[in-house]
């Protein structure tokens, strides 16, 4: 079984940068997992609400959501930091996802012992490391398993050379090990799946 890392920008920005960030961090798994791109377009869920639980079309979306977390093996969330917290929109999508199960016994939690690694890009001087402490919070609430290792890039725009980001060594080698560990925890994770299922 191919692992599969399932990359989620937390910006809608055509040009954002943080899904270059992940488009970079996914040129850099290589051919050792599968890349799936959860792009903001593919989404357009409307904001949470419980009356909307009943409405088919609005479970159905989920649901179809609900599949691209559940067939990852880790999760890479790339956040900008609006006023110093997360995105509406990535609290929004989880919200909706993380009530599937609820909704409906037959889904699973998606997050459940998923290794999520946490990254940021902006233009300012903390490249989105001010809301990671809301990130692990939203994320180990819903039962990921949060790596401690991080990916933030400050005055992220000046970074970006229109081919890719262009990051100093050491900054570099960091990158590349982050990435490293988080392919080891997707394999590990995806491993335990297919021994889950040989014995079902």
């Amino acid at each position: 079984m191919t692992s599969t890392l399932l990359l989620v920008p937390a910006s809608r920005r055509a040009q954002s940068l943080n899904a270059r960030l992940l488009e970079d961090l996914g040129r850099r798994v290589g051919g050792r997992c599968a890349v799936d791109m959860l792009h903001p377009a593919e989404v357009g869920l409307p904001l949470f609400d419980q009356d909307l639980e009943a409405d088919p079309a609005v479970v159905e979306q989920v649901a179809a959501l609900h599949r691209r977390f559940e067939a990852s093996d880790a999760i890479l969330i790339a956040s900008p930091e609006y006023n110093g917290q997360l995105p509406a929109y990535l609290k929004n999508l989880v919200d909706w996802v993380s009530r599937l199960p609820h909704i409906d016994p037959r889904f699973e939690n998606p997050f459940l012992s998923r290794p999520v690694l946490l990254c940021g890009a902006s233009t300012g001087w903390s490249g989105g490391a001010v809301a990671i402490p809301h990130a692990r919070a939203l994320f180990g609430y819903v039962g990921c398993l949060v790596i401690g290792e991080t990916i933030c890039v400050p005055y992220a725009d000046q970074a970006w050379t229109g081919d890719g980001y262009a990051f100093d060594p050491i900054f570099d080698a960091h990158v590349d090990a982050t990435i490293d560990r988080t392919v080891q925890l997707a394999v590990a994770h995806s491993n335990t799946r297919l021994a889950r299922m040989s014995e079902t």
